[in-house]
C-alpha cells in the first residue's frame, strides 16, 4: 500500500514522521519530499524556500506544487482542489475580512480558463489562490485525509486483528453494523487506526470534517456532531461501546445526509437516499466523449471534490476480499 509521506523540517531536511498510519504533515515536509523525488537541488529550495512556490512560468516549480498538493491531499488529478484540506495550512489575517471572497473569486477565474490543460500548471493555478489570497503558510503538522484505498486496508486490518467471522464481511459490506460487541469493537479499531477517534476525546469532529468532502457547511457540519458526540456519552458504557455510540450514530450516512450538498449534475436539488443504501460520493461524472480513451471522465474536475461520506468510507470492506474468504471456505 502506498502511503503519503508524513515528513517534518528540520535544518533543510526532510525526516520521516513518527506517525505509523502517515496522516499527519508539515507542509514543508511535504515540499522537501517532493523537492528530493523531482531531482531539485537541495541549494535551490534552501535558498529559494516558499518563493519558489511562486514561479508560475517554470514547469519545474508547477510539478513541484503538484507534488505537494498530492502528498498532503489537497490536489488530485481527477477531482482538483479539495479546500477543506488545503486550507487547514493557511492562517488569515484577522483584520483581512476579505480573504474568503478574493480566494473564491481567484478560483472562479481558474476554472473559467480553458488554457490550462498540463495538470501540473492547474495544480499550481489552484494553490496560489490560497498561497496568494488566503493567509499565512503555518507550519504545524496538519491531518491528511486517507484515501479509500488506504481505508479499506484498515478495515481489513482490523477484521484481522478483532478475528471476525467471514460472515462479518458480507455485513457490512452490505451498510449492516449490528448493536454487538464484535461490530462495537471494529469501529473503534477502524476510528482509532484512522486518527479520527481516540478513547478520551471521542471522535476528532474537525479530521472528520476534511475526511468527509461531501459535507459542505462545516459550522453545521461541527455544531450538529458535536451536539450528538455529547448526547451519546451521556451514559457510561465500554470503551468499544462508546466508540460504536458516538463514531457510527453520529457519523453514519443518513446524519451525514444532512450536510452533504446533494445536487446532481443539472444542479437539481436530491431527495435523501436511506442509510442503507446512501450513495458514494465519487467525483461528478458524463459520459467521454465518443473516442476517449476513457469511460468516464471528470466533469469540472478543478473543484468537483466530492468523496465517499467518512462512514461509508469506513466501514466498507474490500468486496475482492470478501469474494476470496467466500471461495476459501
Amino acid at each position: 500500500m502506498l502511503l503519503a509521506v508524513g515528513t517534518s523540517w528540520h535544518s533543510g531536511k526532510a525526516e520521516a514522521s513518527s506517525s505509523p498510519n502517515c496522516t499527519t504533515s508539515t507542509f514543508d515536509g511535504a515540499l522537501w519530499e517532493c523537492a528530493s523525488q523531482l531531482g531539485i537541488s537541495t541549494e535551490r529550495v534552501r535558498t529559494e524556500n516558499h518563493n519558489l512556490l511562486l514561479y508560475t512560468a517554470d514547469p519545474e516549480t508547477a510539478c513541484l506544487v503538484r507534488c505537494i498538493g498530492l502528498l498532503l491531499r489537497f490536489w488530485d488529478d481527477g477531482t482538483g482542489l479539495r479546500e477543506s484540506t488545503i486550507r487547514q495550512y493557511y492562517r488569515p489575517d484577522p483584520e483581512d475580512h476579505c480573504y474568503r471572497n478574493r480566494t473564491q473569486r481567484c478560483l472562479r477565474t481558474y476554472e473559467q480558463d480553458t488554457s490550462l490543460k498540463d495538470v501540473c500548471e492547474r495544480a499550481q493555478r489552484a494553490f496560489l489562490c490560497y498561497h496568494q489570497q488566503y493567509g499565512y503558510l503555518q507550519q504545524e503538522e496538519r491531518f491528511i485525509p486517507l484515501t479509500g484505498h488506504e481505508m479499506r486496508q484498515v478495515q481489513q486490518d482490523c477484521l484481522d486483528i478483532l478475528g471476525l467471522a467471514p460472515s462479518r464481511l458480507t455485513q457490512y459490506t452490505e451498510g449492516y453494523f449490528p448493536d454487538d460487541p464484535e461490530t462495537h469493537c471494529f469501529v473503534r479499531c477502524v476510528g482509532l487506526r484512522t486518527k479520527l477517534y481516540n478513547d478520551r476525546t471521542g471522535p476528532i469532529v474537525e479530521r472528520l470534517y476534511i475526511q468527509c468532502d461531501s459535507c459542505a457547511d462545516e459550522k453545521a457540519f461541527t455544531e450538529r456532531a458535536n451536539a450528538c458526540i455529547a448526547s451519546q456519552r451521556q451514559e457510561k458504557r465500554s470503551k468499544c461501546g462508546t466508540a460504536y455510540r458516538t463514531l457510527y450514530h453520529c457519523f453514519r450516512d443518513d446524519q451525514l445526509e444532512l450536510y452533504a450538498d446533494h445536487r446532481n449534475v443539472q444542479g437539481t436539488t436530491q431527495k435523501p437516499i436511506p442509510a442503507s443504501r446512501s450513495p458514494v460520493f465519487y467525483p461528478t461524472k458524463v459520459p467521454a466523449q465518443v473516442g476517449s480513451s476513457n469511460k468516464l471522465v471528470p466533469l469540472a474536475p478543478q473543484r468537483a471534490s466530492k468523496k465517499e461520506p467518512i462512514f461509508k468510507m469506513m466501514l466498507r470492506v474490500l468486496e475482492h476480499h470478501n469474494e476470496k474468504k467466500q471461495h476459501h471456505y
